[in-house]
């Protein structure tokens, strides 16, 4: 299946709290005495939701400078793009948590308007601006860390001294695990440099776990990164 969606620069679309739920099997109950940091968030809801709820996350991003209109507008633009790319190829997924592509699109939006919302009142406390390889944090900031949609998926736009070098900054400023979804690229292949992270990082403890989400064909398995 080849990509026809051609977008300069990072995809910046919105995706759904209860999506993060399944994506990386987070239970609510679970996550309301632990800091998590979500990273490459975009414009996603997650962060927004769970901190009106009591929870403690932080989402960073290379385009949290931005003002929120235009995020908001970049948002909006990249979700209509996917959807018109999407549309003739409904057959190449699974549509089990979304019942079409209207649904798919209403959701991402409701999505983006949540994190408009938020960002527009939390910007300099909830959302940073940053680079995966090189995290404004201190050691040990965070118990969890979540990346979505970004490692992995991209290997034709970041290379592998991107991945392993994000990998090892996201390791290094949690204090327990990290989770990383999905683990395939186009064609509902892995990415080649999945086993090249697995030989190359010691002292982690590394399972591939099965999620309760498929959208993409293939795509229902996250890493989890365990400190040892």
């Amino acid at each position: 299946m080849e990509n026809p969606l051609k977008i300069e620069g990072p995809i910046f679309i919105g995706r759904g709290w209860k999506e993060y739920l399944k994506f990386f099997n987070l239970e609510e109950h679970e996550l309301q005495i632990i800091n998590i940091l979500d990273c490459a968030a975009g414009a996603s809801s997650f962060t927004a939701y769970m901190n009106m709820k009591g929870f403690n996350v932080t989402a960073v991003d290379i385009l949290y400078d931005q003002k929120c209109s235009f995020l908001f507008l970049k948002c909006k633009v990249h979700t209509n793009a996917l959807m018109d790319a999407l549309t003739p190829m409904e057959g190449h997924f699974v549509w089990s948590f979304f019942q079409d592509i209207t649904d798919l699109k209403k959701q991402r939006l409701s999505a983006c308007e949540d994190f408009y919302k938020d960002y527009r009142e939390n910007q300099c406390q909830n959302y940073i601006k940053a680079d995966l390889t090189n995290l404004p944090f201190k050691d040990n900031s965070f118990n969890l860390v979540l990346c979505l949609h970004l490692l992995f998926i991209y290997d034709h736009r970041l290379d592998y001294d991107f991945h392993i070098n994000s990998i090892k900054e996201m390791l290094r400023v949690t204090s327990d695990e990290v989770r990383i979804y999905p683990l395939i690229k186009h064609h509902n292949k892995k990415s080649p440099f999945l086993k090249r992270v697995i030989d190359n990082l010691h002292h982690i403890e590394i399972e591939i776990l099965k999620v309760d989400y498929e959208f993409r064909k293939g795509a229902d398995e996250m890493m989890l990164l365990k400190k040892i």
